[in-house]
């Protein structure tokens, strides 16, 4: 702990307040942090781990206001100046003496914005071209360069107009595919279905054949087998002039409705003559 207060205070004129703030709030966060993991008495001699866990918020704290409060750094100067600059100074230079070797004329405008897209401007022996750059921002570029990338793009662009069309027609492929594959099997369907109906009908007028066939060779059975039918012999009406002789021929008594029945043989008119 001895050691590291000699060196806060070796480093407080050099580093000055905030810096010496800083590197007092990181010596805290690290005491601190040694209490809080092992339970041991820190440099600071933190007895718990509470208090070791409240220093290390103290310090931490500090340290973020510490280096908010350091001043920040100017940034350094580019290299490249601006076309307009770069022109200004060439034009109120003094006229430089002849040079036994001239020297390339400086990039002045390489990678500085620009305003028009295709526009090109000779600095020396070089020409640049304002070009849309990766980031989508219009820059100066080698004439070479920028013929690259314009190159690289456009074949980027076939290469993606070429990927989006194969893709319409394989889209467009398979959805004729699919329509024909559609109707193929409607078409299949409605086949199987007709010729189930015609087999059904089929088979109807086979069985009612079949039935016919069969009644017809019964009919003809029953024909064959049937006795013979004596033909009617026609027999002349009776007719008697008495009971008497319809007694004798041994007809009487005669109901009505047989042959000699006659209402004058009928005395008491009950249907049957010559009961009496």
């Amino acid at each position: 702990m001895a050691v590291w207060l000699l060196v806060l205070i070796i480093a407080l004129p050099s580093v000055g307040f905030i810096g010496w703030l800083v590197l007092f709030a990181l010596f805290l966060v690290i005491s601190a942090l040694y209490s809080l993991i092992t339970g041991r008495p820190s440099w600071l001699g933190l007895p718990r781990r509470k208090s070791a866990g409240a220093a290390v918020g103290v310090g931490l704290v500090a340290l973020i206001a510490g280096g908010m409060m350091l001043p920040a750094t100017e940034p350094a100067p580019t290299a490249i100046a601006p076309l307009a600059e770069m022109n200004a100074a060439v034009t109120t230079s003094a006229t430089p003496s002849p040079s036994p070797t001239p020297s390339p004329a400086p990039k002045y405008v390489l990678l500085e914005k620009c305003l028009e897209d295709g526009e090109s401007v000779v600095e020396g022996p070089d020409t640049f071209v304002c070009t849309l750059d990766d980031e989508g921002v219009l820059v100066w570029m080698g004439e070479s360069d920028s013929q690259k990338l314009v190159a690289q793009r456009a074949e980027e662009k076939r290469v993606e107009v070429k990927r989006v069309a194969d893709e319409k027609a394989a889209a467009q492929k398979a959805a004729t595919e699919k329509v024909a594959a559609e109707k193929a099997a409607t078409e299949k369907v409605a086949a199987q279905e007709a010729a189930a109906e015609k087999a059904a009908a089929d088979e109807t007028a086979r069985v009612a054949a079949e039935q016919a066939a069969q009644k017809a060779a019964q009919e003809q059975a029953a024909q064959e087998q049937a006795p013979a039918i004596q033909p009617l012999v026609e027999v002349p009406a009776a007719h008697y002039a008495n009971c008497d002789e319809a007694k004798a021929a041994g007809v009487a008594p005669i109901l009505q409705g047989q042959p000699g029945y006659r209402a004058g043989l009928d005395r008491d008119k009950d249907g049957i003559a010559c009961d009496k």
